[in-house]
Parts: C-alpha cells; sequence; structure tokens
C-alpha cells in the first residue's frame, strides 16, 4: 500500500503546485484548457494508440463497461430530486484523462496507458452523445465531432493495424513528437491544479455534495470491480477500467452544467472535494487490484 501511495504522490503534488500558481498569478485557462486538449491530451493519445492499437473486443469491452455505469449513475442519481443533474453529471464525468493517463503511466506503464486512452475516449463519446438528454437538454451529436479525440483515435488506430508507426518519420519531426508527449504528462497535472484553483466554493449542500463523493469514489469503483470479474475481462484491461472508474469528477463537467443552467456551484464542490479526496482512495483501489491481479 506505501508504494502505491508513493507511486500516486507526485501527480498530486504537480497537481498542488498548479493550485498554488492559479491562486498567486493571473492567468488565462481558455488557452491552456485548448494546449492541454487540441495538443497534450490529443498527442498521448495518438502516440499511445497507434503503440497499442485496441482490438475491437477491447472497444466493445470497455464501451459496454461505460454503458452500464451510465446506467448505475442514473438510477442512483433518481434518489435525489433537487440536485440529480449534479449527481448523474459525477457519475458519468470523470477525470480519466488529465489525471487518470499520469496515475496508469506511474503505476503499470505505457501499455496501461493506452488503455486508458481508449477508456478516456469511449467516456467522452458516450457522455456526450448520452448525457445531454437525461439532463432535460436535447442531445447534439455534433459535439462529439468537435473533440480532436475521435479523430486521434481513429487515424492512429488505422495506422496502427497497418503497421505504420509515428517512429518511422524523420528524426526532426520524431523528436519534436517526443518531446511534446514527455512534457504532456505534468502540463496536463498542472492544468487539473490551475482548473481547480478557479472553481469558486460557495455554500452548497453538503448531502448532495456527499452523495456524488460516494457515487464517484466507492460505487462506481465498486461496479466497475464487479463487472470485470462477471464479464471475465483480461486482467490488465480489468485494472485499468476498474481504476479509471475510480477517478474523481472531471473539471470539464463544471463548463457542462453552466451551458446547461444547473447548478455550478455544486459541482464545483464535487470536482474539489472528490479530487482531494481521491488522494487517499485511489491508492486504496490500486493497492486491491494489484492483489487481485
Amino acid at each position: 500500500m506505501f508504494d502505491v501511495f508513493n507511486s500516486i504522490l507526485p501527480p498530486f503534488l504537480i497537481i498542488l503546485i498548479g493550485f498554488i500558481y492559479g491562486k498567486i498569478f493571473p492567468f488565462d485557462l481558455k488557452i491552456i484548457s485548448r494546449i492541454a486538449l487540441w495538443l497534450m491530451a490529443t498527442v498521448i493519445a495518438f502516440t499511445f494508440i497507434n503503440d497499442y492499437p485496441p482490438s475491437f473486443s477491447n472497444l466493445k469491452n470497455y464501451g459496454i463497461g461505460i454503458l452500464l455505469i451510465f446506467l448505475v449513475s442514473l438510477i442512483i442519481s433518481r434518489f435525489s430530486k433537487n440536485n440529480k443533474d449534479v449527481i448523474l453529471t459525477s457519475g458519468i464525468y470523470v477525470n480519466s484523462g488529465y489525471l487518470g493517463y499520469p496515475i496508469l503511466f506511474s503505476l503499470w506503464g505505457e501499455k496501461a496507458m493506452s488503455y486508458g486512452v481508449v477508456y478516456s475516449v469511449m467516456n467522452i463519446i458516450i457522455a456526450s452523445i448520452i448525457l445531454p438528454i437525461f439532463i432535460g437538454v436535447k442531445v447534439n451529436i455534433k459535439n462529439v465531432l468537435k473533440l480532436p479525440y475521435v479523430y486521434t483515435i481513429i487515424i492512429a488506430y488505422i495506422l496502427g493495424i497497418n503497421g505504420i508507426n509515428y517512429k518511422m518519420l524523420p528524426n526532426l519531426f520524431l523528436e519534436t513528437i517526443l518531446m511534446i508527449k514527455n512534457s504532456a504528462i505534468p502540463f496536463l497535472l498542472l492544468f487539473v491544479g490551475l482548473s481547480l484553483s478557479k472553481i469558486k466554493l460557495e455554500k452548497s449542500s453538503l448531502m448532495a455534495v456527499s452523495f456524488s463523493t460516494i457515487l464517484r469514489l466507492l460505487i462506481i469503483p465498486a461496479f466497475s470491480l464487479t463487472y470485470v470479474y462477471f464479464y471475465k475481462m483480461d486482467f490488465e484491461l480489468s485494472k485499468v477500467f476498474v481504476l479509471e472508474s475510480a477517478m474523481p469528477v472531471a473539471v470539464n463537467s463544471v463548463l457542462l452544467i453552466d451551458n446547461l443552467g444547473g447548478n455550478t456551484s455544486l459541482t464545483s464542490l464535487s470536482v474539489f472535494v472528490t479530487t482531494i479526496l481521491s488522494i487517499f482512495t485511489i491508492p486504496i483501489w490500486a493497492y486491491i487490484l494489484d492483489r487481485l491481479y
């Protein structure tokens, strides 16, 4: 357990540094967010999918699992009349990318991180298509096509299965890609910290935040562990699926709720609380997974 905690602590320390800098210095979060999404996360997605192109069965396994997680979140959210939208969003909008990638890389290496990319892409697509339907807004499939992940994973996958790898590029371009790839993880962690520093914590319902926190950090990963067991998923795929499901609420959920006219202060508090508490819950889940697999 202590070794797992030591592996996970450095990413959270980088988040803390980003948070402190965000509180001290003024900055433009929009441009940082675009660099994180369109450059850093995209380069990570492309290189890891190209190096480790997933099989169709892996895509199917993760897709089914995330759909089931959505259904569980939907059912549980219906127990709260006033905050069901926030709880549902907290259940499905998981920080599997900006935080999940670095932790997977720290614990289990590049191949595990490539599975994390698949999880993140499937989660974003399912959340973007299905989630708006259940929070009172008509679905807009065009939003999915605005995500660089969709094009990235398709191109990287097609090239990968045909034996075409980015490492075949001339050295000048390859070194540039590798430099971006190596700097992407700390950049994404700093982005999480900077994003948290912008969240305005206002007085909100303690019960609702507690509900969404328990759902995000305990119920969903426990359900995911049950799913991979009965689905008889491959060990390495199972570990990544469960640990990605144990990540805190994504910062982007605040933007989603804000655009849909929901309770942004409550969503912000859920992001903040789950991120802080995940420092303790993620090592526990990682330890359990290492013992089981």
